[in-house]
This record gives C-alpha cells, structure tokens and sequence, in this order.
C-alpha cells in the first residue's frame, strides 16, 4: 500500500533471513491508497530446498520490509547419465556414468548383462551421492566372459523417483590362444606321434 505516494516494490529472497538476491514484480511501482497486490514468479531455484523471501516498498524517503515468510520446493527426481566404459579388458571393465542428485541423497547402482534385460545389479562406490552438482560415478566389474558383449547403465534413486540412463554396450577382449606340447609316444626307428593341447 503505497499510502498516496508512487512507491517502488521489490522482492528479497535467498537461503537465510540475510536473502542476497532481489527481484521487482511487474505491477511495481505501486501508487494510490488501496492494497495493491504484487507478485513475482522465480525459476532455475534448487529443489528440496528452503527459502526465506520478504516483501520490500519504498517511497525514496521511507522504506518499509514485510514479514519474513519462507517456502520449501518440492524435490526432483535425479539425473542420470551413462557413460562409456573404460579399462576394458579379456574379464572385467569399468563401467561409468554421471549423477545429479538434485539436492536428495540419491544411491547410485548399475545394471549390467548379455541383453537389455541386464540381470546383475552391482553398487557405485560413490553411493550414496548429495548435493545439486553433476557427479562422475563408476563400477568395476570382473570375472566377465571374454568375447563377449554387455549391455549396461546407471540408475540413480532418490525420494522423488528412479532414473535409468540409456543402455551401452562393450565388448571384452578375446583371450590368447595357449598350447602345451606333450611327450612322443609310439616312437620307433622311423615313426613317432607327436602329442600336445592346443586351447
């Protein structure tokens, strides 16, 4: 209520009562005798989080601030990604991806396996993740088949929901050949069996 004279209006808003940042709704500036209300739509904020906001008028000569009232955003499911595998070798690879946790703890597995029906789940070492920053994630698997390709990713779980990232494959080495040569048997004067194992 600007009380008769054109005044300016503005938002404060930030994580504490110290707010940091300010916005100024359209209907701003405000003048007249009646209660005017004003409003402001924030975007890009952090989910599962608190925030304190008040509402600031100010005439050039008087300035007068609103009650602090704060609000808490509904969380959001995490973002996954899958990446591609490294240190791939005969038996094993590390298979990797990246996590936003959306500000929610968030665990952190892979799904690996011949088909897209996977059939292994194996847990990120990383697990569980916070905070609101993308994050590297991995997992070592070994006693694989050589030769053979693996379908495999990340899936990521907080209290808002399960996020799988998109299916990968690789394929493990082929093992080298071995071969044992064995003892001669039925040797003669002019005839021998040569003997060996050739895998």
């Amino acid at each position: 209520n600007a009380q008769g004279t054109q005044s300016t209006v503005t938002f404060e808003y930030g994580l504490n009562t110290s707010y940091g940042k300010t916005v100024t709704p359209a209907q701003s500036p405000v003048s007249g005798s009646a209660d005017t209300p004003v409003s402001f739509a924030l975007t890009s904020l952090v989910p599962s989080t608190t925030y304190h906001y008040r509402v600031v008028i100010s005439n050039g000569t008087d300035t007068v601030y609103g009650a602090d009232v704060t609000f808490t955003t509904d969380g959001s499911a995490p973002a996954a990604a899958t990446a591609s595998a490294s240190a791939i070798s005969e038996t094993g690879a590390t298979i990797n991806g990246t996590v936003n946790p959306k500000n929610d703890s968030t665990t952190v597995t892979f799904e690996y396996g011949t088909t897209v029906a996977y059939g292994t789940t194996v847990n990120a070492p990383q697990s569980p993740v916070t905070g609101t920053n993308t994050q590297s994630v991995n997992a070592v698997l070994t006693g694989l088949t050589a030769n053979t390709t693996y379908h495999y990713r990340v899936v990521a779980v907080n209290s808002s929901g399960t996020t799988n990232g998109a299916d990968m494959t690789f394929t493990t080495g082929s093992l080298e050949p071995s071969a044992v040569t064995g003892e001669a048997t039925a040797v003669t004067s002019t005839t021998a069996a040569l003997n060996g194992v050739a895998n």
